[in-house]
């Protein structure tokens, strides 16, 4: 193997960075491309209650999310609306509009994209891909 990856980490020492989405919330950049040469990236966030986020498309990846905590609205192209609650796994697929949203409880998730998506702090300006 010619990369080398770190292979295990606590996710209690990854820093809390600002959401790119929403200044209040937060989010863990476990494993991303740029920081850590994966192929893929994976991340721990927190949303903060009475949000939604704006809808929006990842070209190229599936979306892979775990619901750790927390009660909101989930919306997916196709699907439509659905409770998001803990426990609830939801594989959104590449190009597919969605959304979080009327968090109604604080909402944690474990997110997974492959291939990796990139790096976005949130001091830069993101461009919300809907079509």
């Amino acid at each position: 193997m010619s990369e080398m990856y770190q292979v295990r980490k606590k996710i209690e020492d990854v820093p809390w960075e600002k959401h790119f989405m929403d200044e209040g919330s937060k989010i863990k950049w476990v494993y991303t491309r740029e920081k850590d040469g994966t192929p893929i990236t994976v991340m721990v966030i927190e949303l903060r209650e009475g949000i939604s986020l704006p809808e929006h498309v990842h070209r190229d990846q599936p979306d892979l999310i775990y619901v750790l905590e927390g009660e909101a609205t989930m919306f997916i192209d196709g699907q439509g609306e659905f409770p998001l609650e803990a426990g609830l796994v939801v594989m959104v697929p590449p190009n597919t509009r969605h959304t979080i949203k009327n968090i109604k409880k604080k909402v944690k998730l474990y997110n997974v994209f492959a291939p990796a998506m990139p790096y976005k702090p949130a001091d830069k300006k993101v461009k919300y891909i809907v079509e």
